[in-house]
């Protein structure tokens, strides 16, 4: 698409080389931002949740509450818990090794021996235009989650397209992941949880009230200021500034909260943490920012079409009370095109990239609390 390209140059102004995941050459309605559930069977920050030792009732974190998350499933707010050290069984899918995904056992883990490896290679790539490496799990619907997992990334070469997912629906809805759509605000929404080509983190978030990319204001007018002459509607950025990149080779924690708007208010809310630090945070009145096009810019922006920073409105994600939460998708989604422009871009900073674009996960809890990093 020309105008999707148009788009991520103006993005890579601000955020790097993100943006190459975001509107690429070939994106249509019909076409995968990843896989679809449906291929599968205020002014300041001081009323958050940003107290990394407590939860917002000021109770120990779960993980705290069960060190090495020994019994931690037991818990009566643990919507699912894995550790990798008893195979397969406690996820939808797969529930056998794949060709890219593959749980091992070694030294590299966590904590025990068992972890779980995502590898796709260039030469994969090379073969399959599209590749989604991607287990799932559903549970019960929910107004509110906390998912946490703890990362290591041995080799420096490009991050995926997009990453993790976390879907709400009704109870029929399966269709989080199709690219260039507007979901309904009865049926589901979805966010991705990215990483760019800088190592620092974002949210890509789809719902009903999503802005497009065609129009300087979001909308999707033609004639509009800044009319790109096509309409369409992929994720809508969240990134926060200043972040510290993520090191190589080393385990870091995350862990995503989410909460569901009350039906006709903009209460919904996204935030982040990464070692148990409260990164990113989106909620009515907070933080103050500039909408432009699909992305909102924390701080402000300076584009000529920007306009002055005002508090964000907040989250109206759903019109029915029947969508909730109901799945995490530990995603790693490649495409053939954004990593080769992902790759070169690290190879003229002057690095050495490795081939294999590996990615190991363990300790992962979804919770309706606050989960914290795993307590040794």
């Amino acid at each position: 698409m020309k105008t999707g390209r148009f788009i991520c140059v103006v993005a890579m102004l601000t955020f790097g080389l993100f943006a190459v995941s975001c509107n690429l050459p070939g994106d249509s309605p019909s076409s995968l931002d990843s896989d679809t559930d449906a291929d599968s069977d205020a002014d300041t920050d001081s009323d958050t949740d940003a107290d990394t030792d407590t939860d917002s009732d000021g109770d120990l974190t779960i993980s705290q509450r069960y060190p090495g998350d020994e019994n931690i499933a037991s818990d009566p707010a643990v919507l699912f818990f894995d550790d990798f050290e008893s195979g397969w069984g406690r996820w939808d899918s797969p529930q056998a090794d794949t060709t890219h995904l593959t749980i091992r056992t070694g030294s590299e883990a966590h904590s025990g021996t068992g972890f779980l490896q995502s590898l796709v290679t260039t030469a994969d790539l090379e073969a399959d235009e599209y590749i989604s490496s991607a287990s799932r799990v559903a549970f019960a619907r929910q107004d509110e989650v906390y998912w946490r997992f703890h990362v290591r990334m041995p080799q420096i070469a490009p991050n995926p397209h997009h990453w993790v997912r976390l879907s709400a629906g009704n109870a029929d809805w399966e269709s989080s992941g199709l690219a260039n759509t507007v979901p309904p605000g009865d049926q589901g929404f979805w966010f991705d949880f990215d990483i760019n080509n800088d190592d620092v983190f974002n949210f890509y978030v789809y719902w009903y009230l999503m802005r497009s990319g065609r129009c300087n204001d979001g909308t999707a007018i033609p004639g509009c200021e800044g009319d790109q002459g096509t309409t369409y509607y992929y994720g809508n950025i969240f990134q926060p500034p200043d972040q510290t990149p993520f090191t190589r080779d080393t385990w870091f924690c995350v862990e995503l909260h989410a909460k569901a708007n009350t039906v006709g208010n903009m209460d919904g809310s996204l935030q982040f943490f990464i070692n148990d630090e409260l990164v990113g945070d989106y909620r009515q009145g907070y933080p103050d920012g500039t909408w432009l096009r699909d992305s909102f810019h924390t701080g402000g922006c300076e584009f000529y079409a920007c306009t002055e920073p005002a508090p964000f409105e907040g989250f109206d994600f759903r019109t029915s009370a029947e969508v909730g939460f109901k799945s995490i998708i530990l995603d790693a989604y490649y495409e053939r095109g954004s990593n080769a422009a992902k790759r070169e871009d690290l190879e003229e900073r002057g690095l050495t990239l490795s081939d294999e674009q590996t990615i190991f996960y363990d300790d992962i809890v979804v919770a309706t609390s606050r989960i914290g990093c795993r307590v040794p």
